[in-house]
């Protein structure tokens, strides 16, 4: 067949030559487009044979990792493998390989979607929209309360701090230290951000009232019976209660509770991925550093795609 396909004359002139029937030339021209064909099909449905097939050594990778992290759902596992140079995968590729070896948590089918929060606020930047809220901490002991200020923007932790009284002193006193956290106490009105919060006693008092009043802060009190128009912190508030808190038994005291909170948020702020940011650290999104970030995982992502490609097609040509 190759010389007839090659050679400069007609088929049929070619075949004279070759004294081969023309005939016969298009019956095995037929059998072998049909054969080829086959054969693409079944190419194309092996995922053994796809350059996009995940490697052995990349699925040995996955699991490993997900054994060790098990309490970490598999789109921050991808991502943190990511940031770590482990392996660059997307999401659903992590879930595939979990799923197929029985490492997805039932709770993973069945976790209740979180409600939109702050959908009609927008920033652009750090320190536009602050969320203050209080939430109450089960010790031993006494009573607690955890009082907390949140940045809109990167859902960075601006200052916490667990007390004994929930009353309006203690809303000024977290809010002066979160100023000062962030060095806006000497910035001019315009650069302080706006408070959201619900309507709670200690946050429509007077001397709560004034002490904003004071330093130029704008007060957006939420709607009554509308508390996911300050979802952020709320999520805040149940992310600390049911990946640490509630984890352990109640805290023997008011101390221990303090130190334990404290530990968490350093690594809710430095270390975990945050889904409302684009899985980066709320430090990360805070400091600007996140755009880069998210870029260099998106090259490394491509260039492991790439390498995988080269890798099966290697074998691939090997094996024929």
């Amino acid at each position: 067949m190759d010389i007839v396909e090659k050679s400069t004359l007609t088929i049929k002139r070619t075949c004279t030559l070759l004294k081969l029937n023309p005939g016969r030339y298009y019956d095995w021209q037929r059998r072998f487009d049909a054969n080829r064909m086959e054969g693409l099909k079944n190419h194309k449905s092996s995922p053994k044979s796809c350059p996009h097939t995940l490697l052995e050594e990349e699925k040995e990778l996955i699991i490993e990792y997900a054994l060790e992290h098990p309490d970490i759902r598999h789109r921050k596992l991808a991502l943190k493998m990511q940031n770590n140079n482990i392996a660059f995968v997307s999401p659903s590729t992590v879930y595939r390989v979990l799923k197929a070896n029985d490492l997805i948590p039932e709770k993973e089918y069945n976790k209740e979607p979180q409600k939109e929060a702050d959908g009609k606020i927008k920033v652009s930047e750090p320190h536009q929209v602050w969320h203050t809220d209080i939430t109450y901490i089960p010790v031993k002991d006494g009573h607690a309360y955890l009082i907390s200020v949140l940045d809109d923007y990167s859902r960075f932790v601006v200052h916490s701090e667990l007390s004994r009284t929930m009353t309006s002193d203690d809303m000024e006193r977290v809010l002066s230290k979160a100023l000062h956290k962030a060095d806006l106490y000497e910035k001019p009105a315009d650069e302080r951000p706006a408070l959201v919060s619900d309507n709670g006693t200690q946050l429509i008092s007077n001397s709560f009232t004034e002490f904003l009043k004071e330093w130029d802060i704008q007060h957006r009190r939420i709607a009554v019976r509308h508390p996911e128009s300050n979802g952020k912190i709320e999520v805040l508030h149940k992310t600390i209660k049911h990946e640490n808190v509630y984890t352990k038994e109640r805290y023997e005291s008011f101390y221990e509770a303090e130190r334990d909170i404290k530990s968490f948020l350093i690594k809710y702020n430095y270390d975990r991925l945050h889904q409302g940011i684009n899985f980066v650290t709320p430090y990360e999104k805070y400091s600007g550093e996140a755009e880069q970030i998210i870029k260099k995982r998106k090259q490394r992502h491509k260039k492991a795609i790439e390498r995988r490609k080269r890798i099966n097609r290697k074998r691939q040509a090997k094996a024929a």
